[in-house]
């Protein structure tokens, strides 16, 4: 039982609602995908973003990983300058300068400051020789506030080694500073460089974010690119946030990354690489920006379900109003059609669309019933050569009508020229028999009668021979031709006519033996009677079955005997005088085989015959 059963019966009947069940159930299995849909893809834009922040924040933290590593090296490389030579002040004061005017922006000042290489130090008393700040010559290092990590100090491995400051501020700027030692080991170069400089080089994806610099041991914001007001507690209450616990619960060591959504704002933060360095970049993001996409998102979705529902009430509107109207104008058409109302108007208009070819279909099916019916009316009329009948009708119909067309056709001709034949020669026969048989008392006379009983028996014999023929089913089988024809040729009474043959020897078809020497005999039997030398007989094989010729030199069939052939029935003034040509024709018909006469010059039969399909 299908769904369709359990519809109420309103419903069943009227396609609309139907379909405007359909749609209504599709806009609400639409409504509750998009639904989930709206909140898969809100929560996986939301991560993407929330990765894409924690991102930014890395590549930040990388870059500002390679700023530290770069400075490193460039302090080392200076510290190992051929120009800085502490006791020649003024040799090292004008190296200083020079390389102090270029290197970056962010570098604030150049020092050479002294020191004993083997009392552990805080670098606070050591004395500055020389400097690009010319106020920080002979005062101790600490003039500076460079604050250097109380584990390491101003202490150094080796003259290889750089060491980095915490970050200090100094006024309204925040600083780090660089040391690593000179090749003398009892100076050092320091490098202090200008945090809040660097700061303005951050860079995001996003418009509206801030990027900080925290502490890893302490949270404090170091520096940032937005403020410069030293050094502070992150948010004020770094205990109280996310990324401030995060800090100060992890080891300073630890690589820590990650990101925050709170109601504002959207925060990635990742640890700077380096054994030297332990700060945490934090990107923070307006969650009205970080996440303008997934709003963005929910917003087209739910556009998108207006429309489909809009979509579907217009498509609904359409339908009803177009192609529903047509389909019940076509059904009530149909109807009549199926009434018999074949002068019933199907006006397609000027439709192009579906409809319209639902339309001329229903226009072609009127046409189609009814050229058959006028072909059904000419042949009950036996009207065979009605106009309407040389109309093409596809179809298992059309080819039934056709075949009907030719049964009839050919059974009603035939029955005329079995009735003509045999009233005429009856006629004329019994004729000679009344007039001859006054005078049965003389010999000559009897000989008449006995000739023409005799011509009245062949007839019928014949008669009854083309009844037979025509009404079995062809058996085709392989058939050797040159014997056919030796046989056949044995049975006609040639009486001393010469008969000449050209068969090849493999010359054969596939093809009903009886039938096959029925219409072989008819065209001897002629050829031998009539010709004035001799007969000549040739085959030709064919890709699709043989060419049989026979040929006398006679007087050549008369066209009054031909065109009764040629139209395929017989008139009062057309008429053959026998059966044979008939016999001859017919049998070529049931071998599927096709038959034609030259009269140029005595008479010419060609038979051409196909293989029949031997199954």
């Amino acid at each position: 039982m299908s769904l369709e059963s359990y519809l109420p019966d309103p419903v069943r009947s009227r396609y609309a609602l139907k379909l405007l069940g359909v749609s209504l159930l599709i806009v609400l299995l639409i409504t509750a995908l998009t639904t989930v849909t709206v909140f898969q893809v809100s929560d996986r834009v939301r991560d993407n973003q929330l990765r894409s922040v924690e991102t930014n924040a890395e590549l930040e933290a990388r870059a500002l990983g390679q700023w530290i590593d770069g400075k490193q090296q460039v302090v080392r490389t200076l510290s190992n300058h051929e120009g800085l030579t502490p006791v020649a002040d003024d040799r090292t004061q004008a190296t200083l300068t020079t390389e102090l005017d270029a290197l970056s922006p962010e570098t604030a000042s150049l020092s050479i400051v002294e020191r004993s290489p083997h009392v552990h130090s805080n670098g606070t008393t050591e004395t500055i020789v020389a400097s690009t700040d010319s106020q920080f010559v002979g005062r101790p290092l600490s003039v500076t506030d460079a604050n250097w990590k109380p584990t390491v100090g101003f202490n150094f491995e080796d003259t290889d080694d750089v060491i980095l400051s915490l970050v200090y501020t100094d006024g309204d700027e925040t600083f780090v500073a660089l040391a690593s030692p000179m090749p003398d080991g009892e100076h050092v170069l320091v490098a202090e460089y200008q945090t809040s400089v660097r700061a303005e080089r951050f860079t995001s994806a996003i418009n509206g974010t801030d990027t900080l610099v925290l502490g890893g041991y302490t949270a404090y914001v170091l520096f940032d690119e937005n403020e410069s007001d030293g050094i502070t507690p992150y948010e004020g209450d770094r205990a109280n946030t996310t990324i401030g616990r995060t800090i100060l619960q992890s080891d300073p060591t630890t690589d820590i990354h990650g990101a925050v959504l709170t109601d504002t704002e959207v925060k990635g933060y990742y640890s700077v690489p380096g054994e030297k360095v332990d700060w945490v970049v934090v990107k923070e993001v307006p969650r009205s920006k970080a996440l303008a996409v997934t709003d963005r998102v929910q917003r087209d979705l739910w556009l998108v379900v207006g429309i489909v529902m809009a979509g579907f009430l217009l498509i609904g509107a359409v339908i009803q109003l177009g192609p529903i109207r047509s389909i019940k104008r076509l059904s009530k058409q149909g109807n009549a059609i199926a009434e018999g109302n074949l002068g019933v108007d199907i006006d397609r208009g000027d439709r192009n669309d579906e409809v319209g070819e639902v339309q001329s279909a229903f226009d072609n099916i009127r046409a189609y019933v009814e050229t058959i019916t006028e072909q059904a009316e000419a042949l009950s009329r036996q009207s065979f050569d009605d106009d309407v009948l040389d109309a093409d009708v596809p179809g298992r119909v059309g080819e039934s009508v056709a075949t009907m067309h030719h049964d009839l056709q050919q059974f009603i001709t035939r029955l005329d020229v079995l009735n003509r034949i045999l009233r005429h020669n009856l006629r004329n026969q019994l004729d000679v028999i009344d007039s001859h048989a006054e005078v049965l008392d003389e010999s000559e006379h009897r000989a008449a009668i006995l000739a023409a009983t005799e011509t009245l028996a062949g007839l019928g014999t014949r008669a009854r021979h083309i009844d037979h023929i025509l009404s079995k089913d062809p058996q085709p089988t392989r058939i050797d031709l040159a014997d056919r024809i030796e046989a056949v040729l044995r049975d006609v009474e040639t009486d001393g006519v010469t008969i000449s043959t050209s068969i090849p020897g493999d010359a054969t078809v596939v093809t009903d033996a009886e039938i096959l020497t029925t219409v072989l005999r008819s065209p001897l039997e002629n050829a031998v009677e009539y010709t004035d030398s001799g007969v000549g007989v040739s085959v030709e094989s064919t890709d699709s079955g043989c060419t049989i010729e026979i040929r006398d030199d006679g007087p050549g069939i008369p066209d009054s005997e031909l065109e009764p052939l040629a139209t395929d029935q017989e008139t009062p003034l057309q008429h053959s005088r026998g059966l044979g040509l008939w016999e001859l024709k017919w049998g070529v018909d049931e071998l599927d085989g096709d038959l034609s006469f030259v009269t140029d010059d005595g008479t010419t039969v060609v038979i051409r015959l196909p293989d029949l399909d031997s199954t």
